[in-house]
């Protein structure tokens, strides 16, 4: 059975059963709760937030700007222009 993938910002968040304590990225508080999954881990950056915060979520993935630095490295070799 596949994940659902939510995408907010460049994240890519998937609900996760978290097997230790851990704080939400967005609000600051603890992530707890025994059964089920609690909270959602972005795949690219492994940011976590609560369920109910993840579409709260304003502030970019951080792996997406090494992405962009990539793109332009490959189109500066390829046009031979300096960005």
């Amino acid at each position: 059975m596949r994940r659902r993938v939510h995408q907010i910002n460049g994240h890519k968040f998937m609900a996760t059963y978290l097997r230790q304590p851990t704080y939400c990225s967005h609000c600051r508080e603890f992530i707890w709760g025994v059964f089920g999954k609690q909270g959602y881990q972005c795949q690219v950056c492994t940011c976590v937030v609560h369920k109910r915060c993840h579409h709260l979520i304003v502030t970019a993935c951080t792996c997406q700007n090494n992405i962009n630095k990539v793109d332009s490295k490959i189109a500066e070799q390829r046009f031979g222009i300096n960005i």
